[in-house]
């Protein structure tokens, strides 16, 4: 085919080309892009990855995309440690510049006005391509989760436990004889997204395995699909994202089949006063929390569906690639039988305690079962960045010891490497369930400090983390009950992308119904 008088071009000189004209691009970005405040600032400071080699600069951000961790130990002992800042690169994004856990309480007194979270996570889920920017602009759905979902959590313990069981009957569905081979990641998703749905919309959609799968499905594509975009040059954005949120959008569209009608029942029977006692779930409060705005797009059933849908995105998610992490790290310990003979007695003690049922009460008495899935979350950290904020001060922000940050700038703390440091944790790099038993209450795994931050820390920390907690010691608390688990072999390597480290999604687990 001739275009423009040429023939049409082979795949390698397109390649090529495109590598040309990406060279180019980031060249003269670099260019203009050095001349701003923000830029001058950023040369000023230490960095971590760059080397005397032509294209520092791109070479560091390409190898940021798998080799963030080491650049955060490193930056960390020879910066942090010394209550110094330092900068490294982030292929294709901002740059982040790292504060030393010395900072985190400072940064975090700073108002929404001087430094912005909201901006940074619209980012990290590219909420402008994958269709969901009013929605994560809005606060509708995490108001819920503060304000109710959190106070009621013991009205949902038993419920929740009901679809996990259930679950694991399905998804686990192991003979006492033999050995059963399970994807970890898959099947905890699936099991997760259950019991949350139970929570979130009530007994008829959480057990509608169709829309069960499409949220799932959904919820996936959201990071997949913003991972990769947030790979590309943002002047390749808009030829690419497009397309690749078609399939996503599918999704969703399924969801909404099957939810909307749900929906439009519960908005007329609330709005008319028929609805005497209405379901109590987080869908119901969506709904009462939109008709309380006043504003009547609110109340559109799309619109609330789709925060629904968002509300299982980010529960979801994160506490299924958290709970596959506390099961590979404890079944892959070499101690695990020790580990799991003291997590089966605290188990079935404090059932009897509490008449054999789990109560919210229950739940937080299972204080060794809290411990082995925060220090899990110390261990393998899911976020490698943490209190993670975007400067937006115009005049930028102070942070004592004379430390200035300008507008624009991006900071955050070194997470996977604080939480290995041991000034605050005594053998580090050994996952040692019984040195981190709980001796007070204030130290469970919602409880967020400088030392402890996988959850974050202050008052933007994870809304979600009570409801999370309860849902994954209850999970843990019945795979011990009810199941013998090993791994077929060494604990695989999480996989790191950038600033976030997740299980690899292949890894198994062998189990079995135990005798």
């Amino acid at each position: 085919m001739e275009l423009f008088g040429a023939t049409h071009l082979s795949t390698g000189s397109a390649l090529a080309i495109f590598a040309g004209l990406y060279i180019a691009y980031s060249i003269l970005y670099a260019f203009v892009a050095s001349l701003s405040a923000q830029s001058k600032y950023l040369r000023s400071q230490p960095w971590i990855g760059l080397k005397a080699k032509w294209f520092a600069k791109y070479r560091a951000g390409m190898a940021s995309i798998t080799g963030t961790r080491d650049f955060l130990f490193e930056g960390y002992e020879s910066f942090s440690k010394n209550n110094q800042l330092f900068a490294i690169p982030s292929f294709a994004t901002k740059p982040w510049v790292l504060i030393p856990p010395t900072k985190i309480r400072e940064l975090l007194a700073k108002p929404d006005d001087e430094v912005d979270l909201r901006g940074v996570l619209k980012e990290m889920v590219a909420s402008y391509w994958t269709g969901d920017e009013d929605i994560a602009g809005s606060g509708i759905h995490l108001d819920v989760i503060r304000q109710q979902l959190t106070r009621k959590l013991e009205l949902f313990t038993e419920d929740i436990h009901v679809e996990l069981e259930q679950g694991f009957q399905e998804h686990w569905n192991a003979g006492k004889d033999k050995w059963l081979a399970v994807t970890g990641l898959d099947t905890c998703m699936k099991i997760v997204s259950r019991a949350a749905n139970r929570v979130f919309s009530g007994v008829e959609l959480c057990r509608n395995e169709e829309y069960l799968e499409r949220t799932r499905l959904y919820s996936q594509g959201i990071f997949t699909i913003a991972g990769l975009i947030n790979l590309m040059p943002s002047w390749l954005r808009p030829l690419l994202a497009p397309p690749m949120v078609q399939l996503n959008r599918r999704h969703l569209a399924v969801c909404k089949k099957t939810a909307v009608p749900e929906i439009k029942r519960r908005l007329e029977r609330i709005q008319s006063g028929s609805e005497k006692e209405p379901e109590t779930d987080a869908l119901t409060w969506i709904i009462e929390n939109a008709i309380n705005t006043g504003d009547p797009a609110e109340i559109n059933p799309d619109k609330i569906c789709r925060r629904l849908v968002r509300l299982n995105m980010v529960a979801i998610h994160t506490t299924s690639i958290t709970i596959t992490n506390a099961l590979l790290d404890l079944f892959g310990s070499a101690r695990a039988q020790d580990f799991v003979d003291g997590l089966r007695e605290e188990c079935y003690r404090v059932l009897a305690e509490h008449g054999g049922e789990w109560t919210k009460a229950a739940v937080s008495d299972l204080v060794r079962v809290d411990s082995t899935i925060k220090e899990s979350m110390r261990f393998s950290s899911l976020a490698m960045v943490g209190v993670m904020r975007e400067v937006v001060k115009e005049d930028g922000i102070d942070l004592g010891d004379g430390i200035h940050l300008p507008k624009g700038v991006r900071i955050g703390a070194a997470n996977v490497a604080i939480h290995r440091d041991p000034v605050y944790y005594p053998n580090p790099d050994d996952l040692d369930e019984k040195s981190q038993v709980l001796e007070k209450r204030n130290q469970a795994i919602v409880t967020t400090g400088e030392n402890f931050i996988a959850f974050g820390h202050g008052r933007d920390a994870c809304p979600g983390r009570f409801f999370a907690s309860q849902e994954m010691k209850l999970m843990l608390a019945y795979i011990v009950m009810n199941y013998d688990v090993k791994l077929p072999g060494p604990r695989p390597q999480s996989i790191d992308i950038k600033i976030s480290s997740v299980p690899p999604p292949t890894a198994q687990f062998l189990v079995r119904r135990r005798q």
